[in-house]
């Protein structure tokens, strides 16, 4: 179950690195917030960042829980860096909704870790049924928020 988990886990990741590709933003600066350019800087370490962890992973003993713990946490860190930013004017509507995403995956990531050591089959069943939810939201609202993005642009 631990191999299936932590496959699961950076499947999800590896939607979500598809759907933050689908748009770089740059460009001018905006008025609130910070630059376009940092912005741009910034959405392009979260996609950085992710494919990193995404490469960690690989190396992980499925058995060892210590260290799936801190891939999950690992995974959290650039959306939840990325949630702070408060972004240009121009970007707000779209940061919304990627931020949106981001908090989706950041829940999604907390409630695959929370299975980690679990052997209650049902509760395993339950939290994955809502963890892929959460993981489906978070991918529609970073897909949508990068696609607004590439039209503020």
């Amino acid at each position: 179950m631990k191999n299936k988990l932590l496959k699961r886990v950076v499947t999800g990741l590896m939607a979500v690195g598809m759907a933050l590709s689908i748009t770089a933003c740059g460009g001018g600066s905006g008025d609130a917030g910070i630059s376009k350019e940092d912005y741009a800087q910034k959405f392009t370490d979260l996609q950085t960042e992710l494919q990193e962890v995404q490469s960690n992973a690989a190396t992980i003993d499925p058995t060892d829980t210590e260290a799936a713990k801190k891939l999950i946490d690992d995974m959290k860190k650039p959306f939840s860096d990325f949630i702070e930013l408060t972004p240009p004017k121009e970007y707000a509507e779209a940061h919304e909704k990627i931020k949106s995403g981001c908090q989706g995956m950041v829940d999604y990531l907390d409630a695959m870790g929370s299975l980690i050591g679990e052997t209650d089959a049902a509760k395993m069943q339950e939290v994955a049924t809502e963890a892929g939810t959460k993981l489906q939201t978070a991918i529609s609202d970073l897909t949508e928020g990068t696609t607004m993005l590439d039209e503020a642009k």
